[in-house]
């Protein structure tokens, strides 16, 4: 099975799809880094270092990894 084809995958990437729409509304973020259109804005808003941890400890959940570390959790 080709990596595109796998479901849990594809739960994953839309999760995070969803995690950083939701994210980037709430915390106002218009960012070179984050939106294409925020490239040439004068008017462009950074995330907080605050906003980016949140998203961060977020995103590895939704992936299966440690939220602090980023590391894969132990299975055992």
């Amino acid at each position: 099975m080709a990596m595109t084809d796998d479901p849990e995958r594809q739960r994953r990437l839309r999760a995070l799809a969803d995690l950083h729409a939701r994210w980037q509304a709430t915390h106002q973020v218009d960012d070179v880094d984050f939106t294409p259109e925020g490239a040439d804005s004068a008017q462009r808003r950074s995330p907080s270092a605050q906003a980016q941890r949140e998203y961060m400890r977020q995103a590895r959940e939704i992936m299966d990894l440690d939220p602090d570390t980023g590391h894969y959790r132990d299975t055992e």
